[in-house]
Order: C-alpha cells, then sequence, then structure tokens
C-alpha cells in the first residue's frame, strides 16, 4: 500500500518525497512581501530562460535523452528536466589554452581545456596577429581524454609575437565562454 508522503502540516512543515523515496521535511515557506532585488531579478530571468531551453528540447528526443540517461546514472533525487534547467542556467568553463605547440606552422596546435557541468558541445579557436588582424578560425576536435579540443592550425603564421589565441566554449544551452591568450 501506497501512503502519501507529501503536503503541508498545518502550515508549518513541508513533507515531500523525493524520487529516491526518500522523505524531506522543511519548514513551510511563505511568499515575499519585499520587492526583488536586481540580482534575484536576473537569477529569475536565467530561470526563465533554461525553462524556455528545457522545453524546447522536450521535441528533440535525441538530446533529451542525453539528459535522461545523465539523470539515471546520477542515482541522486533529479530528473532529465531539472539537469537540463541546470545545464542552461551554467555556462562552460575554459580551464586553459596551451600552445606549446603552436609554432605558426601549418600543422602546428592549440589544446583548449574546456569543461562544463554536463557537456562541451564544442570549441572554436581563433588566431589573430598583432595587429588584430584574423589569421585562421575553425573548430577544435575533441581529444580522446574526452577533456582537451586540439584545434590543428591551417595557415601559416609567421609573425607569432603579439599573436591572440582565442577559443570560444559553447554547451548544448549555447552557453559561451571566451578566453584569449597573447603569445
Amino acid at each position: 500500500m501506497d501512503i502519501r508522503t507529501s503536503g503541508t502540516v498545518g502550515k508549518e512543515l513541508t513533507i515531500t518525497k523525493k524520487r529516491s523515496g526518500s522523505i524531506q521535511i522543511g519548514k513551510h515557506r511563505r511568499g515575499n512581501t519585499v520587492d526583488p532585488t536586481q540580482k534575484q531579478l536576473n537569477i529569475q530571468s536565467r530561470f526563465k530562460m533554461g525553462t524556455i531551453y528545457t522545453k524546447s528540447i522536450l521535441k528533440l528526443p535525441d538530446i533529451y535523452a542525453l539528459y535522461k540517461a545523465a539523470a539515471v546514472k546520477a542515482k541522486k533525487d533529479q530528473s532529465a528536466y531539472n539537469l537540463a534547467v541546470r545545464d542552461a542556467f551554467v555556462a562552460p568553463e575554459i580551464r586553459n589554452i596551451t600552445t606549446a605547440l603552436y609554432t605558426g606552422a601549418i600543422g602546428s596546435t592549440i589544446t583548449v581545456r574546456a569543461i562544463d557541468d554536463f557537456r562541451v558541445a564544442g570549441v572554436k579557436v581563433s588566431i589573430t596577429n598583432a595587429a588584430g588582424v584574423l589569421i585562421e578560425q575553425g573548430d577544435a576536435a575533441m581529444h580522446a581524454n574526452g577533456l582537451d579540443w586540439v584545434y590543428v592550425a591551417t595557415v601559416l603564421n609567421d609573425a607569432l609575437k603579439g599573436s591572440v589565441i582565442t577559443a570560444i566554449a559553447r554547451d548544448l544551452p549555447a552557453n559561451e565562454t571566451v578566453a584569449d591568450v597573447v603569445l
């Protein structure tokens, strides 16, 4: 027999049954009588954007299946919907840009370490010279280690000093993070 284990007791306690079967008891929340701060409004806006993103991927079974599989794997009180909202809320992070193997020659490489709370969808790299002229740009390829993205130079850059390497990491909800390194 399944007994209902959620609700409010005397406007003092709230009882919630989690997906895992655990029971959570907390203080009953009341409405707020103070106007939200700008920071709170910004967070509310981000949650709205996360909800819009998540509702849109419900129509894309392949992408939603990724979130669903991650929720099952996590074995926590998370749903695929919650993971997708969180993913939309958090932009990827570029940990470093390694240019030790970039010599300016065609075929030399730039490595970008980019991480995300869910998945990095792609990394773009651009190279500009010291005068600000674009030398080349393109997509980096995922390295076998699952953390790094490798860009292989396709254009000769004989004015290496002062060149700027720019990496843009993007996640599934299209959040972007930009980082630069000056040679």
